[in-house]
């Protein structure tokens, strides 16, 4: 009886072990890249002891099952709770290993407008489908051995892209093309109406890839190349400069004892050569659009607002004063350089409204931290104002079956601003338009449609001259004008739909043109030259802007002004 006795007591210490291990398991591959399994060690030992425990009692004593099974519930949910929440003054800290600072009031930098993604991930696969499926990929046959690959969205050469590397459809196929994958497909996430840019052959090609498999998967590839040492994050494809195909990894290392990983180098791999360069953080070449990912960039933004707070006291602390990230990080393009991940935080106490607004740079990790100067909703009533819209241009929205997907939030004519793409529901996917609408006043009378960007954005502007005349406020308040001296380098027109347009470029703004007409600035236009020093005012959508339009121009040579101006 004895020894019947102990081989229960022992069963049932490797099956309650077992569960728990299965716990600590699932914390450490769902909380990578926080939690290493060094860091698991001591709990796997706490463990231990209480499995013997639990198999003691049961074995012994007058428990029964149902008593049993809910010991064992209790312990396992403990011991998840204790990682998640013993674990916050590693999280504390671990929430300033990246610069944090605060900016005044809500005053993000203005998106610029050229760079806008109007293109859904959705349009964009399908426009790459049709493009592997014709063209150059389709005379090669392409669509019966390849398949598109995951995109990444990235700016390259100046705007805004969805890059498809193209994969084997399985290891027969990978044998056919001898393990080399033939280039990728490039998808405007800017222009609905560009033809997709194939890139095949040559330098092109890719003998590091993420379908290839056999250790060529560049996290794989890195791993038997010198880095088992670390763990490997995020493997991106990025084009170069040059349009050239690398493959970017980051390198994650203990920060923190043994229980946080943070990025502390980046490998940047040439697909084509399977050459392996690295980086040391800030000095990661300028072409690298992400060293933070997704994962990591909404990881460290809740760890800043769960725990950077005033309100935070350590283990056990209130809600009070903490937040968290609500919603996906989205990437947009300021002209700084990088596309940024922009993040909206959201009370613990409130889901429904925006507390702050986070803006991770993806290449550096600084973070800036933004609070709206008025009550701002968050994406889920932003979403049903847009699939409502009834503003300026919107009244078919929704008797034509549009729905706003991927909403990003900008600044534009220097309001917050909520963007969406409208698709046709129910459907393929298809670009139809572009919505807008003031983030303070994210009501579906008040979002403007367009079936392109620059008809949303002439919507838009006068959608938030109507709204600001309705609050007693000039059009230009807050900041939303710019004036812009300078020498006039080069000046032109052309007839577009019977209205003459001047174009007008500065000394030492090429590629910049102001553009404007005589019955909107005035005569002056008409009369300028070459060399005139001239005086200009914008709406400060972006510096960055290829093509901004006037709203005054004065040449101090030809002082001629609209009448009343």
């Amino acid at each position: 009886m004895r020894a019947l006795s102990g081989k229960r007591t022992a069963w049932l210490a490797a099956v309650s072990f077992g569960v728990l291990f299965c716990v600590d398991s699932l914390a450490f591959y769902q909380g990578r890249p926080t939690m290493t399994f060094g860091g698991l060690v001591p709990l796997i030992l706490v463990n231990l002891i209480l499995s013997v425990i639990i198999a003691t009692v049961f074995s012994v004593g007058r428990v029964n099952a149902g008593n049993a099974v809910a010991m064992l519930a209790i312990v396992a949910f403990g011991t998840v709770w204790l990682i998640g929440h013993n674990g916050g003054h590693d999280a504390y800290r671990a929430a300033h290993l990246v610069s944090v600072s605060s900016a005044p009031s809500d005053q993000m930098p203005a998106s610029s407008t050229d760079n806008m993604v109007i293109v859904s991930p959705d349009i964009a696969a399908t426009k790459a489908s049709q493009a592997i499926a014709t063209g150059l990929a389709g005379q090669r046959n392409y669509s019966t051995y390849l398949q598109l690959g995951p995109a990444t969205l990235q700016y390259v050469n100046g705007r805004m892209w969805y890059v498809f590397p193209l994969e084997f459809d399985g290891a027969g196929n990978k044998a056919r093309l001898h393990a080399i994958e033939p280039g990728y497909i490039m998808v405007s996430a800017e222009d609905p109406d560009a033809i997709p840019v194939e890139h095949y052959d040559g330098p092109y090609t890719m003998v590091v890839s993420l379908g290839g498999g056999q250790g060529s998967e560049p996290d794989r590839w890195a791993y038997s190349h010198g880095y088992s040492g670390y763990l490997l994050d995020n493997p991106t494809l990025e084009l170069n400069d040059q349009g050239l195909p690398n493959y970017t990894v980051t390198l994650l290392a203990p920060q923190l004892g043994w229980t946080f990983y943070a990025p502390v180098a980046v490998l940047v791999i040439d697909a084509h050569t399977g050459q392996i360069t690295r980086y040391a953080l800030g000095d990661v070449p300028a072409w690298v659009d992400r060293v933070y990912s997704r994962q990591m960039a909404v990881r460290i933004a809740d760890w800043y607002g769960q725990y950077s707070q005033a309100g935070f006291q350590g283990a056990g602390s209130s809600n009070a004063n903490r937040f968290r990230v609500s919603g996906a990080p989205v990437m947009v393009y300021t002209g700084a350089s990088h596309p940024m991940w922009r993040m909206l935080l959201t009370s613990y106490n409130n889901d429904n409204s925006v507390a702050k607004v986070v803006e991770m740079n993806a290449a550096t990790g600084a973070m800036r931290i933004y609070a709206p100067q008025r009550p701002m909703g968050i994406e889920d009533p932003v979403t049903q104002a847009f699939d409502n819209a009834s503003g300026i241009g919107a009244t078919l929205v929704k008797a034509d079956h549009y729905q706003a997907v991927d909403l990003t939030l900008h600044v534009i004519y220097g309001r917050l601003t909520w963007m969406g793409t409208y698709e046709p529901e129910g459907s393929s996917p298809s670009f139809v338009g572009v919505g807008f609408v003031d983030a303070y006043e994210a009501t579906a009378n008040n979002v403007v449609f367009g079936n392109s960007r620059s008809a949303a954005l002439n919507n838009y502007q006068a959608q938030l001259a109507t709204e600001s005349t309705a609050n007693g406020a000039a059009p230009g308040q807050g900041g939303q004008y710019q004036t812009i001296t300078g020498t006039i380098a080069d000046i032109q027109s052309d007839i577009t739909g019977g209205q003459k347009y001047w174009y007008v470029i500065l000394d030492g703004q090429p590629g910049h043109a102001y553009v404007g007409t005589v019955a909107s600035v005035g005569p002056a236009l008409v009369f300028a030259r070459h060399g005139d020093p001239v005086t200009i005012r914008i709406l400060a959508v972006s510096a960055q802007e290829s093509t901004e339009t006037m709203q005054s121009f004065t040449d101090a040579r030809v002082p001629l002004r609209l009448p009343g101006s």
